[in-house]
């Protein structure tokens, strides 16, 4: 399933801090300051689990781990948190998905994110 970036926050990207906050376009104004707006093309419902492929552009990246809430508030309000680092033995972010490689992607408006399972 594709979804394309509508708005960029202003302080929503920060390669110090290697990850990238995902809402839809309900997002509040306070969250949008701080978050990347997706807005899905189509309708059908995700399930992404480990192992999955999730593509940004041309970046290909593997999940290597998907929070307990990741597939319920992607389904919901378009909302996840992509983390571009190792998974911790405690404390993961419940919303998050863990992708590697660890490379922080370029994220404009206009740029696609594809969510691919593999049905494995």
């Amino acid at each position: 399933m594709k979804a394309v970036i509508t708005e960029v926050g202003v302080r929503a990207l920060d390669e110090k801090e290697p990850m990238i906050i995902l809402f839809g376009e309900s997002a509040t104004e306070g969250l949008k300051e701080y978050s990347v707006i997706q807005k899905f093309q189509e309708t059908q419902s995700l399930k992404m689990k480990k192992g999955d492929l999730l593509k940004i552009d041309e970046q290909e990246y593997t999940i290597d781990y998907v929070g307990p809430f990741a597939n319920k508030n992607l389904n919901s309000i378009a909302h996840v948190t992509l983390v571009f680092a190792e998974v911790p033995k405690e404390d993961a972010i419940v919303n998050g998905l863990y992708l590697t490689p660890n490379i922080f992607p370029i994220i404009n408006v206009g740029t696609i994110i594809e969510y691919v399972s593999r049905g494995v």
